[in-house]
């Protein structure tokens, strides 16, 4: 995956997600509106094919970055958790 950082400040953060899709991206966004230090975690298209999404998050004044690594963390531990089970459902 690969992403450039628009801007940043010590609580915004807007990126942009070359070639991704609705899929990572919502997922993404879900996980961190689960967080309370954020205020807003939201992305844009260009309409009607979604190249390069712009994401912006706010945070209550934590680092915008940091807070993205930590929901990165927590949907890599889910997948790993989902793979196991998964794995041992179909023995």
């Amino acid at each position: 995956m690969n992403l450039k950082i628009i801007s940043k400040t010590e609580n915004e953060a807007v990126i942009e997600f070359l070639k991704e899709g609705h899929t990572i991206l919502n997922l993404l966004r879900t996980e961190l509106l689960k967080d309370e230090r954020v205020l807003m975690a939201t992305y844009d298209t260009r309409f009607p094919v979604m190249d390069n999404p712009i994401f912006r998050l706010i945070t209550k004044g934590d680092d915008p970055i940091l807070i993205l690594k930590e929901a990165t963390s927590r949907i890599i531990d889910q997948c790993e958790e989902f793979s196991q089970a998964y794995a041992e459902a179909v023995k």
